[in-house]
């Protein structure tokens, strides 16, 4: 397609090693890897006597430590993905993002967009299940913050790497059409955040929300022909609802204000997810213009 030639920058890097068992042996190195390396670094803080409250901590996301170390973890699926592909590909991490001035430039384009519409989505009066409060002191969060920023990014670069660089790569050097490249990664992107234990009757929304988003990244992606649209748009994305605004009682340790509802609340949240999916078009739209791709 005419559309996605720009693809090719990613995808040449994957036709030598573009076979099926390859990507099969590929993907269970990577989860394989990542297990034992978080087995083996919870066994680790299992050791510590505060465990018990800081397992909480990490699994909830309720305290600023928890949030970190959670975000922390993502660097163990980039080196377990660095590692995959020099063994078994033979080509570098670098070769997932694309070349790097066109990636730069189109990240910053692609974020700056990105902000203003969540700005401009904070303008609109919400309703009043939605109200929240302050979550914490405003220079307690300042301080917090550029780490935040850090550790944030750590975590949606593991995800567009493995997701729309490694995955989408891999298979587009073998599939030619988007149903498989395009589609299969983001299905599997959004079971991995299919949850009913803490979302109740709004896990598959919500798992059905983030293969979405995966379609739209990995569309920018392919037209772009770099990971900086992808990128961008997830780092805009967590930052607002991880840094600036979070769920009550979960993922809000990070987080400057806290919104009236949590996970518990399935009504309130499914109609917040109503309202969000109008925003996730607009959050495409934002990034093809960006791209003008």
């Amino acid at each position: 397609m005419k559309a996605y030639s720009a693809h090719s920058a990613l995808i040449d890097p994957a036709r030598p090693s573009a076979s099926l068992l390859r990507l099969f042996g590929g993907m269970a190195l990577i989860v394989v890897g990542v297990l034992a390396l978080n087995f083996g670094l919870f066994q680790m803080l299992a050791q510590r006597e505060d465990w018990s409250s800081l397992y909480y901590e990490v699994t909830e996301g309720t305290t600023a430590r928890g949030m970190l170390l959670m975000l922390g973890t993502f660097v163990i699926p980039v080196a377990v993905l660095w590692v995959t592909l020099e063994m078994i590909h033979r080509r570098t991490l670098r070769s997932l993002i694309g070349p790097a001035p066109d990636t730069v430039r189109d990240f910053f384009r692609t974020f700056a967009n990105a902000i203003l519409l969540f700005l401009a989505v904070m303008l609109i009066p919400m309703p009043e299940a939605f109200g929240g409060g302050i979550n914490q002191p405003f220079l307690d969060w300042l301080l917090i913050l550029p780490i935040g920023l850090g550790v944030l990014f750590i975590q949606i670069a593991a995800e567009e790497l493995l997701f729309r660089g490694y995955l989408q790569s891999q298979l587009a050097a073998r599939f030619n059409h988007p149903i498989v490249w395009m589609v299969l990664p983001s299905v599997i992107f959004g079971l991995l955040h299919l949850s009913t234990e803490t979302y109740g009757s709004n896990a598959w929304p919500i798992a059905i929300w983030a293969m979405v988003f995966g379609m739209m990244a990995a569309d920018l992606t392919a037209r772009a022909g770099n990971l900086g649209p992808a990128l961008a748009l997830h780092f805009a994305n967590n930052i607002t609802s991880i840094l600036i605004f979070g769920m009550k009682d979960h993922w809000n340790g990070l987080a400057l204000m806290e919104a009236g509802f949590g996970p518990q609340d399935t009504d309130i949240l499914a109609n917040a997810l109503l309202l969000e999916a109008p925003v996730l078009l607009c959050l495409w739209l934002v990034g093809r213009i960006a791209i003008k791709r």
